[in-house]
């Protein structure tokens, strides 16, 4: 039920009537060089068998969130499972995977949310479609709080391959190039960059 209806673009272009184009949203990244602990949390995620989105979810999407949030734990908070039920009349409700609140050391779920992160086991479009909805909803969420802001990204992964969204209005702009878990530097400066840009605006 749900975000989890969402299983493709065209379900939620015709429901919320919003732009779908490629875009070139993250150029010129910067690589961070991962900690010792998550390299070594990575590498023994592969130990064992990565058979199901749970465990892929435990095992190597999480640890890469939590050193994204340590790297910026400044100013955003990571939270993990939220519900986020803004109008579950247009299926805007249930839980997120994850996300992050650009309030610092937040205890319960504050607005702005300013990025999510949804898993999907081998299924990148269903992801990419579901994730899109949970960015309108945080759009909504924050609206209703007072605190509007003008870019919600979003992230689908598999765990293996990484793709960043960015809702903007109703423009929805898809990032060309996917990055990969076996190029954390690289994927670790994707997301700072994104948090530079949520930083500028």
């Amino acid at each position: 039920m749900g975000y989890s209806n969402f299983k493709n673009f065209r379900q939620v272009r015709s429901k919320f009537d919003i732009t779908i184009r490629h875009s070139n949203l993250l150029t010129a990244i910067v690589p961070i060089e991962p900690s010792d602990w998550l390299k070594k949390t990575i590498e023994l995620a592969y130990s064992v068998p990565l058979s199901n989105e749970k465990v892929k979810s435990e095992r190597l999407i999480s640890p890469i969130l939590t050193e994204v949030h340590e790297l910026h734990k400044g100013y955003l908070t990571l939270f993990s499972g939220e519900e986020l039920n803004v109008q579950p009349e247009n299926d805007l409700n249930g839980a997120c995977d994850f996300f992050f609140s650009s309030v610092p050391n937040a205890y319960i779920l504050e607005s702005p949310i300013v990025s999510l992160v949804e898993a999907k086991d081998e299924d990148m479009d269903y992801g990419l479609a579901q994730c899109t909805a949970q960015m309108i909803g945080a759009q909504i969420f924050n609206e209703q709080a007072g605190n509007p802001t003008p870019n919600i990204w979003g992230c689908s992964t598999t765990a293996g391959e990484w793709k960043f969204l960015q809702l903007s209005d109703n423009n929805l702009h898809i990032n060309i190039s996917s990055f990969y878990v076996n190029d954390l530097p690289i994927l670790l400066g994707a997301f700072d960059q994104v948090f530079k840009n949520i930083l500028a605006n």
